[in-house]
């Protein structure tokens, strides 16, 4: 099983003007079960490296924001920018060694609610979630179907091999969202994801910091 990390930038609620976050991001890094672990273990090696200490130690940031370290704000403020950056870049190297997959989905949010924000229209978030559900499911069937001889595609039985799990924060999503997705009159199998999403505080979830830090940068 693997697991589908969601993170998000420019969710500004309600407020669609912001002219500085026209968009919001959702990005979600899949990662296998059975990497998890060593993920958490690279971003506490991470922590001992930038901050001296591990994760929950005194001295160490509850989590890492990406926009704090990109604009040098919060515990951040003092740190020069070649050291804010060489952080940002250990943070990324994590990813680049393991060839995680990232699915990214976005939305301008004054367009897809039609520029307003009334109750009648339709939540930014909601679709733009849509969207990344759509593709995670894509990205399940192919993988379930790779090494399978293509003129067999039409004529083999071939069982699914690996689902997934949206991990988010409760930020992120809502209740009730991938109920709808999977329940949706689209026509579309989704039978790889699991119906529900698993929820956590992303500042305990190394995957989930990591899923936060490429949605802001997509956003940028």
């Amino acid at each position: 099983m693997y697991l589908a990390y969601l993170g998000q930038s420019g969710n500004t609620g309600r407020s669609l003007n912001d002219a500085n976050q026209p968009h919001h991001v959702y990005a979600g890094l899949l990662v296998h079960e059975n990497q998890s672990v060593s993920l958490t273990g690279e971003l506490d090696a991470l922590y001992l490296r930038h901050f001296n200490c591990l994760r929950g130690e005194t001295g160490s940031p509850r989590g890492i924001g990406a926009g704090e370290v990109f604009q040098g704000k919060g515990v951040f403020a003092s740190w020069e920018p070649a050291r804010r950056h060489e952080l940002i870049r250990d943070c990324m190297d994590v990813l680049l060694r393991r060839e995680t997959p990232v699915i990214v989905a976005y939305g301008d949010k004054r367009e897809i609610a039609g520029g307003d924000a009334d109750a009648g229209k339709p939540n930014p978030s909601d679709l733009i979630v849509g969207r990344f559900l759509a593709a995670l499911n894509l990205f399940m069937d192919e993988l379930n179907i790779a090494g399978v001889d293509p003129h067999d595609l039409m004529t083999v039985e071939f069982r699914t091999r690996d689902f997934a799990m949206v991990a988010a924060s409760d930020r992120s999503t809502r209740p009730g969202l991938m109920t709808e997705f999977l329940r949706s009159d689209d026509g579309i199998d989704c039978s790889t994801l699991l119906s529900d999403i698993c929820t956590m505080d992303p500042e305990d979830s190394a995957g989930a910091q990591l899923a936060n830090m490429c949605a802001y940068f997509a956003r940028r």
